[in-house]
């Protein structure tokens, strides 16, 4: 095996969450707790411009996360966009954290990964991006500095009655 030259663009120890796209997510978060106990924080939403392969668009953006680990968060779908749920509903991506989302995209592109979808801040990629390779993977960039500690952060969005 050859020695790798540089260290990549991710590190392992920072993936905090599967994502998977919904149609209806009240629906799924009541399926996934009676199907497997999920805890669930509330129903969260980010209105944010965002850049997509066809241009800039403000989304709003729908999604919850599993207080019960492996995290899960589950994204409603916004048809039309990279947000969009498949068929027959499966893992829509990878969510990292990274301390620089300008430079991890940059590397994640560097490594076969296009950009998909990036928030916007100042003209700039900022808080995510989603990067997708060939094969269909696709991964989830997320500033650490927007969540330091997740632990904390769930707690904190969690309904009052958990």
């Amino acid at each position: 095996m050859t020695p790798r030259l540089t260290t990549p663009p991710l590190d392992a120890a920072d993936l905090y969450h599967t994502g998977i796209v919904v149609p209806d997510l009240e629906i799924w978060k009541a399926r996934m707790t009676e199907v497997a106990g999920y805890r669930w924080t509330e129903t969260l939403s980010a209105r944010l411009p965002v850049r997509l392969a066809d241009g800039e668009r403000v989304l709003d953006l729908r999604y919850a996360y599993s207080l019960d680990a492996p995290h899960i968060e589950l994204v409603q779908e916004i048809p039309g966009t990279p947000w969009t749920a498949t068929e027959h509903i499966a893992t829509h991506h990878l969510g990292y954290f990274c301390d620089d989302v300008t430079t991890t995209s940059k590397r994640l592109e560097e490594s076969g990964f296009a950009l998909e979808a990036c928030a916007i801040v100042d003209g700039e990629p900022s808080i995510f991006a989603y990067h997708l390779a060939p094969s269909g993977i696709r991964i989830e960039i997320v500033d650490r500095a927007r969540i330091p500690d997740l632990d904390a952060y769930l707690r904190s969005k969690a309904p009052t009655w958990h």
